[in-house]
């Protein structure tokens, strides 16, 4: 009796023991699942609460810098008003005009004058001389005006000119002597020169030229815009890069807090903290590389909006802040292939420059012509001045009516002496001129810029054909990359939900962390891709 319940109360003892064994043992395990469960669902809480989101990040904090914040429209705006390569550029039609005003100055009418004086003295070789020794004085005095005229090729000059002479020859009859003449004279070239000369082409060719330098104005401006357009995105896609690396550098180091919980615990080896240490040494490297990155970027892009770095801009934080569009746009690459080819700026100065050759080709073919020339020229004369008579050869001088300078213009006036005369001139080389193969050298010259011609028009549907499907690529390839990153913050939720019951490991959490990193930088690329695409594609049609 005494043996049956001692063996009772030691079955009970044991009994107890056996509860409090599996006590000991059930409650670390369960302590230890509940740990587990927390660090991996810290890491997806995190994960879950910095859901990314393509442009919305900030750029860094620079001290003593301040932010401020840029649309693109504005950007371009600062652009054309301080950029120093529009601002030089700007000068090329200015200068163009006065090298056109300088042509101008060809026809223009020029005004010429005139005076001398002029003392004779010769010795008598004969008995007509009218002296020993006589001396003459004369005064020289004229006015003339000339200009070529556009028309035609014709010159018409006017000369008035006046002379005083006084002698002491004894047979002159007027002393002192006053003659004017006044004529009108006409030149008309009927074969060469007629329709073109260097004059009329060299005016001609200015005013292209000058069209041209307002085309390579617009061409600059369209470039500096499309220059901060690249330079906006890539600031934008470094800021964005930067954010990319900061999300996954924390949590890489939020994995490393929780898996170092899991090493006091004992659940996880101390060992596996290496591989997690790494992975912060590389975001933390990452993170560095895309702040540098996002350096360049910005003084790149501040460089194309300022004129000094002394402007307060040059100092300051840029933070840009259009968010991308990501509509398909619609894309009529047969209408704007039909615009590029009507008004692109390139094709624009080629059809330009064909015209000067086409100039220069007149010019040339002028030179084979011969020179057939009409001259025409009208004239009156008068003189004035006392009027004397001498009694014999020689003899004493009496005056017979008085007189003066005025004398000579009414006699011009009245048209008392009128002269008029008609000619023709002309020549011609014999034989194969200088001009006849310089012209023909034209011609061939001539062909050459119709084929580029036709070849840039080929160029230009090329170019806008390729860039509009770029467009429809690329926006395929960013809903590709949005689809994609989605799948990776899928598949790395998942992944963390098996971590923290223990049926995953953390080679494949890092790993699938590098999977999100990678899917949102290549989101990030396909957007600023699929945005210069747009860009590009508006570009093409207006200038090379």
């Amino acid at each position: 009796m005494a043996t049956a319940q001692t063996e009772q109360r030691m079955n009970k003892q044991m009994s107890k023991m056996m509860v409090w064994a599996v006590v000991a043992a059930v409650v670390p395990v369960a302590a230890v699942s509940a740990q587990q469960q927390a660090a991996g669902g810290g890491v997806q809480a995190t994960l879950t609460q910095n859901q990314y989101v393509v442009g919305r990040a900030l750029p860094p904090d620079t001290p003593g810098a301040q932010r401020v914040d840029l649309s693109l429209e504005a950007a371009i705006s600062r652009a054309l008003e301080h950029n120093l390569d529009i601002a030089r550029e700007k000068l090329n039609p200015q200068m163009q005009e006065y090298s056109l005003q300088a042509s101008r100055a060809a026809f223009l009418p020029t005004l010429n004058g005139n005076y001398s004086y002029n003392n004779a003295s010769a010795q008598s070789t004969s008995q007509l001389d009218g002296g020993a020794r006589t001396t003459t004085q004369r005064n020289s005095f004229g006015t003339s005006m000339s200009q070529r005229m556009k028309w035609q090729g014709a010159q018409v000059s006017f000369n008035f000119t006046n002379s005083r002479t006084s002698t002491d020859n004894s047979f002159s009859t007027r002393n002192p002597n006053f003659s004017s003449g006044l004529s009108l004279n006409y030149q008309q070239p009927l074969l060469a020169g007629r329709t073109i000369d260097n004059q009329r082409n060299s005016l001609a060719t200015g005013d292209i030229q000058r069209q041209i330098t307002d085309i390579a104005l617009v061409t600059q401006i369209e470039n500096i815009k499309n220059q901060v357009r690249t330079a906006y995105w890539s600031l934008r896609q470094s800021i964005e890069l930067i954010e990319i690396q900061r999300r996954s550098l924390e949590l890489s180091r939020r994995n490393y807090d929780d898996n170092k919980t899991k090493v006091e615990v004992g659940t996880v080896a101390e060992i596996d903290l290496v591989q997690l240490e790494s992975q912060i040494a590389n975001g933390e490297q990452s993170l560095l590389a895309a702040e540098i990155a996002w350096r360049n970027a910005e003084i790149a892009f501040k460089r194309l909006l300022v004129s000094s770095t002394e402007d307060d801009f040059f100092r300051s934080t840029i933070n840009p802040t259009d968010l991308p569009s990501f509509e398909m746009p619609s894309v009529d690459i047969p209408a704007a292939v039909k615009n590029a080819i009507t008004q692109r700026a390139d094709i624009e100065t080629a059809r330009q420059n064909i015209r000067i050759s086409e100039l220069n080709l007149a010019l040339s073919k002028n030179g084979t012509r011969a020179s057939l020339g009409l001259t025409a020229s009208y004239s009156l004369a008068g003189v004035g001045g006392p009027l004397y008579s001498r009694l014999g050869l020689g003899g004493t001088a009496v005056l017979v009516e008085d007189g003066s300078y005025f004398d000579a213009l009414r006699s011009i006036a009245g048209i008392d002496t009128p002269t008029w005369q008609v000619g023709l001139n002309f020549s011609r080389p014999l034989g194969l001129s200088s001009q006849k193969a310089s012209h023909l050298r034209s011609e061939l010259s001539m062909e050459q810029q119709k084929t580029a011609l036709k070849r840039t028009e080929l160029d230009i549907e090329t170019a806008v054909t390729r860039a509009g499907l770029d467009v429809q690529s690329t926006y395929k390839q960013l809903l590709a990359a949005q689809k994609s990153r989605e799948a990776a913050e899928r598949t790395l939720n998942a992944e963390l939900t098996r971590f923290s019951v223990g049926l995953s490991t953390n080679f494949q959490v890092i790993s699938l962390q590098n999977a999100l990193t990678s899917a949102r930088n290549n989101e990030l690329t396909a957007t600023i891709r699929y945005i210069n695409a747009i860009a590009e594609f508006d570009r093409v049609q207006r200038i090379a």
